[in-house]
């Protein structure tokens, strides 16, 4: 009986430090996938920075053009709008990990992913379009001369570079949160 009652107590040891185990393991697990988003959260935050420093580029650049303080109040209330979006479809909560089952993180990250690539699908051609409209206006409305020429021609070379940046972002984003929930399906695998 004595052989039984410290085999007991062995097994009973052993599955303290199994269950001590796993908590490590799933809270190291969730500070790394929190580190992973971390510079989601920072890209996000430095848009609402960016914003308005790029307002007063552009109004600069319409009174420098000659054509309407209009073009740069939608662009800073486009920028808006498609800053609030991002919040949504680019920020991840922190808490997240920390208070939801792994399988609950999961189905955030994939909804997030599918909105992120409605978003791009619906901002990108607005963008396109605000910029095409611009520079029309730059070349048609503004002063004619070879300035704003080489405005239009720079603001298209931009918007190429900008959509370039935007869809490696995007694709960059979503390599992220595929990290991720290949990190919870690895996880949660026996």
């Amino acid at each position: 009986m004595d052989e039984l009652n410290i085999l007991k107590e062995e097994m009973a040891a052993l599955k303290r430090n199994l269950d001590k185990e796993q908590i490590i393991n799933d809270k190291l697990m969730r500070t790394v996938m929190r580190q992973r988003a971390s510079w989601l959260n920072t890209f996000v935050f430095a848009e609402f920075i960016m914003l308005p420093f790029l307002y007063i580029i552009f109004a600069v650049a319409c009174a420098l053009f000659g054509v309407s303080q209009w073009y740069a109040f939608a662009f800073v209330i486009l920028g808006l709008v498609d800053t609030i979006v991002d919040l949504r479809t680019f920020r991840i909560n922190p808490k997240i990990f920390s208070t939801c089952s792994m399988m609950e993180v999961r189905k955030i990250l994939i909804k997030q992913k599918k909105e992120r690539f409605i978003h791009l699908c619906v901002a990108l051609p607005l963008a396109i379009i605000w910029l095409l409209l611009f520079a029309s206006a730059v070349l048609n409305d503004g002063r004619g001369n070879p300035i704003s020429y080489a405005g239009a021609v720079g603001g298209g070379i931009g918007a190429i570079l900008g959509a370039i940046a935007v869809i490696i972002l995007y694709r960059k984003a979503q390599k992220t949160n595929d990290t991720i929930v290949d990190d919870i399906t690895i996880d949660d695998t026996p």
